[in-house]
């Protein structure tokens, strides 16, 4: 017995069975080991849930990740695998609206070597010089532009081709290009996000107006009130068609028709719909300008500027405007101030460039 025990130490097992022994014995006790997975938070449509897995492909309409396509206008935020944790905290500040304390984040962070990731960086880079360049003006369009262009260039099939188009075209307007800004904005009808869309039908309809193409804007704007979905974004969309197509027709011919329709929606609606009102407000300046009616045009133009800041471009079309009626209604004073508040507050933009 004592030999034969001594037989069975000098054995050699193969390393396999070795390994299985051990899996058997211990198994049971290791923590498996996690896999490291990208993330899509969703929001709307799914009520905000998470999908994990491996991303495999990606366009401007969606993403897809395992078996499942989320589309774009149901992608709140996106995680990828092994990420650097500084694009975590960029995407949040760009979120947050610190668009300086975002690309300060995202410039310590080198290409990684993984497309998707580096897409990301390059997103957040463009994104927030962008937004910094027509907010805080501390970038000038020409910069902010080039950006953007190359990230569309180089990032076609990013999920976040609309909102950099859409960025793109407000900063050849504000560079003093509406021609070249309408085709960006009507690159975005042909979206899939509803959202985008939308905003396409809107802001081509506006760079139309500017270049004197009322009918080309009545278009756009009646693409808005033929959409028919029910959601809030669309009611919201709808009243601005309705807004700024009595804005078209009567600069189209007599604006006296027009201008009882806005004010018919000012009576009926309730002024917490700031963008509808900036507009509303704007359209009635241009309209009783129109008519000859300076007086008229300059008290609807300061509704916008005193009620409804927060809409950035239709605040500063309004200072525009008011600089330019109180000339003509001999308000020195008045037009300068309004000329000194646009280029204080908007110094890149169309309408600072335009006085």
């Amino acid at each position: 017995m004592e030999s034969q025990s001594k037989f069975m130490c000098h054995i050699k097992f193969p390393s396999f069975v070795l390994t299985l022994t051990a899996i058997l014995v211990f198994g049971f006790l290791v923590p498996p080991v996690s896999v490291a997975q990208d993330s899509v938070f969703t929001f709307r449509k799914t009520g905000g849930s998470k999908v994990s897995g491996r991303i495999t492909g990606m366009s401007p309409d969606g993403i897809t990740i395992g078996d499942t396509t989320v589309p774009a206008d149901d992608v709140r935020r996106v995680s990828y695998s092994k990420e650097p944790k500084e694009i975590s905290r960029a995407r949040g500040q760009v979120e947050a609206g610190r668009f300086a304390d975002s690309l300060e984040e995202i410039g310590k962070v080198k290409p990684t070597g993984n497309p998707m990731i580096d897409q990301e960086i390059d997103f957040i880079k463009a994104y927030a010089t962008a937004r910094l360049s027509l907010r805080a003006g501390t970038v000038t369009a020409q910069v902010a532009g080039k950006a953007i262009r190359e990230f569309i260039n180089t990032h076609p099939q990013s999920y976040h081709i609309y909102p950099a188009t859409e960025q793109y075209g407000h900063l050849l307007f504000a560079f003093g290009k509406p021609d070249l800004a309408a085709k960006q904005f009507e690159a975005l009808t042909l979206s899939k996000w509803l959202e985008y869309r939308l905003k396409g039908h809107f802001l081509h309809g506006e760079m139309m107006m500017e270049l004197g193409k009322f009918a080309d804007a009545q278009k756009s704007y009646e693409a808005l009130l033929a959409n028919e979905e029910n959601d809030d974004l669309s009611q919201s969309y709808r009243l601005l068609g309705k807004c700024l197509q009595a804005k078209a027709i009567g600069m189209q011919g007599d604006p006296k028709a027009a201008i009882v329709t806005l004010q018919g929606i000012v009576r009926d609606e309730n002024p917490d719909n700031k963008k509808l009102f900036a507009y509303l407000y704007n359209s009635l300046g241009l309209l009783q300008e129109k008519s000859g009616n300076h007086k008229e045009a300059a008290l609807a133009y300061l509704h916008t500027q005193l009620l409804f800041a927060t809409e950035a471009e239709a605040h500063s079309e309004a200072l525009y405007r008011l600089a330019l009626t109180w000339r003509k209604l001999e308000e020195t004073d008045r037009a300068n101030e309004s000329a000194d508040n646009l280029k204080s507050a908007y110094r890149n933009s169309y309408w600072a460039g335009k006085l």
